[in-house]
């Protein structure tokens, strides 16, 4: 769970201050899954589709957190709801919204701050990546925080808002859940403005309809 909070001493705010926040290289991504598998509780995951890793470093390149973004859950009762889709829409515009799958903060150094300031400097350059690696964007970032974990703070300074909680399926391949019964808090957050409502328009912008045409149409 969360320490109690303090605020940085001059060195730590220092730190804060030159956070720098980057793609991971490919040839990086063993040292990555290491990490994970050493700090993250969940430990490492092979993502399904389109997914993206970041690195935080300091000033001189230490690794300080590390995080994934992949693909969205399939259905999320409550999510659907906030974002107002149609059942027929959803599968159709899903990888415009990407889940945070992993989000580590390593060990040394322990800084007050560290992880709002890292998410909040992915998040500001998370779509345009997105549009850079895969040829679109994503509008809307979602996440699940365990209860028993943690509390959910670094999402709610960074403006994500709390839906409620899961059923309790987790993923285990990209059309494969496994009934867990622990539910997890649901979190999201808009990544530019109006984007539920591009999302439950009755036709997408121009710039965001190739994602649809993407889609096999369903058998009827």
């Amino acid at each position: 769970m969360s320490q109690k909070f303090r605020c940085p001493n001059s060195q730590e705010q220092a730190l804060l201050d030159q956070v720098q926040v980057r793609l991971l290289e490919p040839d990086e991504l063993p040292k990555a899954n290491q990490l994970l598998d050493q700090h993250h509780y969940l430990k490492s995951v092979k993502p399904v589709g389109e997914r993206l890793y970041y690195v935080a470093t300091d000033a001189q390149g230490l690794w300080l957190a590390i995080l994934l973004f992949s693909a969205a859950a399939k259905h999320l009762k409550h999510r659907d709801r906030w974002i107002g889709w149609t059942a027929a829409q959803r599968p159709r515009r899903l990888s415009l919204v990407t889940n945070n799958t992993r989000f580590v903060l390593l060990p040394d150094p322990t800084v007050p701050n560290l992880g709002t300031k890292v998410l909040k400097r992915v998040l500001e350059r998370l779509s345009a990546d997105w549009q850079a690696r895969y040829g679109h964007p994503v509008l809307i970032v979602e996440t699940f925080v365990d209860p028993e974990q943690f509390c959910g703070t670094v999402y709610t300074t960074n403006g994500w808002d709390e839906l409620g909680t899961t059923d309790g399926w987790g993923r285990h391949a990209r059309d494969y859940y496994v009934k867990h019964d622990k539910p997890k808090r649901l979190f999201v957050r808009e990544l530019c403005p109006n984007a539920r409502r591009s999302l439950q328009a009755e036709h997408l912008k121009p710039e965001l309809a190739a994602v649809e045409a993407q889609v096999p149409p369903r058998p009827t």
